[in-house]
């Protein structure tokens, strides 16, 4: 009975003094997390360039169907490319933020948008294992597992990319 009087009156006590604090207006939520973005790219989906050449084999990272239909799901606009070609006239125009390739073909696709001086991402796909060891030089790297897709770094590079706009523009003016 008396612990059950003492928690009862410890209760009392925290009401009485902390009760005034907590009024139902939802400040205290922005206490927790000052530093969270709500809204800055839950609009924007970008837009992706997938290279998969025809000499790429079918096991891929890039070349994998489902990861292609996640990112579908996930609201990101893919255009599938195979030819270097039709790369060439894709990267110029300047509107894809992203392009997904394969380790081994990250040179060709990065000289390519370097030369067509655009703020598009070039970014390997590549499974944990092997290929994660040789792909540790690259600034954004894609990184898929059975369990995860990439979307926390396809998101970050869409954000830079962004910002790199957005600050050219400025300069420009």
């Amino acid at each position: 009975m008396r612990k059950l009087l003492l928690s009862l009156l410890v209760f009392t006590g925290f009401l009485v003094c902390f009760g005034p604090f907590a009024g139902a207006c939802g400040d205290k939520l922005l206490g927790l997390g000052r530093s969270v973005r709500f809204g800055d790219l839950s609009s924007y989906h970008g837009s992706i360039i997938v290279f998969v050449p025809t000499s790429l084999p079918q096991s891929a990272a890039v070349n994998d169907a489902r990861f292609q239909e996640a990112l579908r799901k996930a609201g990101f606009k893919l255009r599938m490319v195979q030819e270097v070609a039709a790369l060439d006239e894709a990267v110029p125009s300047g509107k894809y933020d992203i392009i997904l390739v394969d380790m081994q073909d990250v040179t060709i696709v990065q000289a390519q948008v370097s030369t067509a001086s655009v703020n598009t991402v070039v970014m390997p796909v590549v499974y944990k294992g092997v290929e994660l060891k040789s792909a540790a030089r690259t600034p954004y790297l894609c990184v898929c597992s059975k369990n995860s897709s990439c979307f926390s770094s396809i998101e970050k590079a869409i954000e830079s990319k962004l910002k790199r706009d957005q600050h050219q523009r400025r300069a420009s003016n």
